[in-house]
């Protein structure tokens, strides 16, 4: 085994550990809205008193599911794709059109790790009014989900799914 084999091994084995922590989390985070929604309901409609801790909870627990599922999306290859070009394409083309599109996610990636960051340090002395904790804590998952995003979209390209997602066509 050479030492690019072991080296792709390995990222692929961190890539299965940090796809794996990305899926719980956003469903964990999916759990929690879920849970927050139905409570504010009850809250409203039956006990007919509402709650502003609530909100901002299932706001944030979102924010978290979008980012971190985005990094899952990207592993999977489960993305909205116009892949004319890519079928229709064979050889050298097919992997020039692979590596194109590998580059433009990096960059996107790497675009919601960069301002994301940015994001979360400028809003860290933003406090939500209800919670009274840092906006930053909501601005985090941009860049966390961006991190996770940057494992993924490189396993992406180095072991692609074996299989397609089903589109239902």
């Amino acid at each position: 085994m050479t030492f690019a084999d072991r080296l792709r091994a390995g990222f692929l084995a961190l890539d299965r550990i940090t796809t794996r922590i990305a899926t719980w989390a956003a469903c964990l985070a999916l759990a929690l809205a879920a849970c927050l929604a139905c409570y504010q309901v009850f809250m409203r409609y039956v006990i007919r008193q509402s709650t502003s801790w609530s909100e901002p909870i299932l706001q944030m627990s979102i924010i978290y599911m979008v980012y971190l599922g985005a990094a899952v999306t990207f592993r999977r290859g489960a993305l909205v794709a116009i892949d004319l070009l890519l079928e229709s394409s064979r050889g050298g083309l097919r992997r020039a059109v692979n590596l194109f599109v590998f580059l433009a996610c990096l960059v996107l990636v790497l675009h919601m790790v960069w301002y994301g960051w940015q994001m979360t340090e400028r809003a860290q002395f933003n406090v939500n009014p209800t919670l009274g904790i840092s906006m930053s804590w909501a601005f985090l998952a941009i860049p966390l989900g961006g991190v996770f995003a940057l494992v993924a979209v490189v396993a992406h390209y180095l072991d692609p799914p074996a299989k397609e997602i089903d589109t239902g066509t």
